[in-house]
């Protein structure tokens, strides 16, 4: 076992026994089943279907647990990111950027009890739901008893208390790239993609079925859309054919695109 895989296990034992043996007070599990529950009830549906999350979340903790929470620094709140990256996979959803949590000491919080607030930043669209906030075993509270923390690689302000809070550092969730699978290859799409016979399109496809340019696939904001482009034997989605005269028609993760004989799969993947 190498040393990375030593200081992994490490930080892990650590976490996980931050709060045992204290009856009553808050442990990691508790923490991040109530941001699970929090990013259950803050998730909301936008375009394609997909589910969107807050990735930016600032836990208050009363002093005893913040305490506890602070004997192990970053190294539990690095954790907690990475709980809400997992989350978020096996729940389907999407971050809009970056993961970071925070852990704040509030005075008027009980021993046990926590309040979650979250947000959505770097790259939240314009139609996303705004900031929002949610609480686990008591309402919500006053504001914390020291300013939060600087984003990662930010400058500690004149009302930084590094006694009150503790910040992890920014962990990237993976990639979702919008691809398309022809014949055993995948092929990312950039903002516009003509998709031909021609040698100079986006997409190459040697098919005499298909027009030099046949159809488009173009993207607007975090949407997909397929458009004819007046090829000579029509483009179909999902078995049902473009005009070429209409708007372009909105793609959905697995539909299926038809021109001449070739068969083309639109995806949706996560990398990383």
């Amino acid at each position: 076992m190498g040393l990375l895989d030593n200081l992994e296990r490490g930080i892990e034992k650590a976490v996980r026994g931050a709060f045992s043996g204290r009856g009553g007070s808050l442990g990691p599990v508790e923490i991040a089943t109530a941001v699970r529950r929090h990013m259950d009830r803050e998730s909301f549906t936008m375009s394609q279907g997909r589910s969107f999350v807050p990735n930016v979340y600032k836990i208050r903790l009363s002093p005893d647990d913040f305490a506890e929470a602070k004997k192990y620094g970053v190294a539990l709140a690095e954790e907690l990111c990475e709980e809400i990256i997992r989350h978020a996979d096996s729940q389907g959803y999407t971050l809009r950027g970056p993961v970071r949590a925070t852990f704040v000491k509030n005075t008027d919080l009980r021993r046990g009890q926590l309040n979650i607030e979250s947000t959505t930043e770097k790259g939240a669209a314009p139609s996303a739901r705004p900031a929002s906030s949610a609480t686990s075993s008591t309402t919500s509270s006053s504001a914390p008893s020291a300013a939060s923390a600087p984003a990662a690689g930010g400058h500690r302000g004149s009302g930084y208390d590094s006694d009150a809070t503790i910040v992890s550092p920014v962990v990237a969730p993976p990639r979702v790239v919008a691809v398309v699978e022809h014949d055993g290859a995948r092929h990312e799409l950039a903002a516009n993609t003509v998709v031909g016979r021609s040698s100079g399109a986006g997409i190459s496809i040697a098919d005499s079925g298909i027009s030099r340019r046949h159809m488009e696939i173009y993207r607007q904001g975090e949407r997909y859309f397929a458009r004819d482009l007046g090829s000579t034997n029509g483009t179909y989605v999902d078995g049902e054919r473009l005009d070429p005269e209409a708007p372009g028609t909105e793609l959905f993760d697995s539909a299926l695109i038809s021109l001449g004989g070739a068969r083309l799969r639109f995806r949706m993947v996560t990398e990383g």
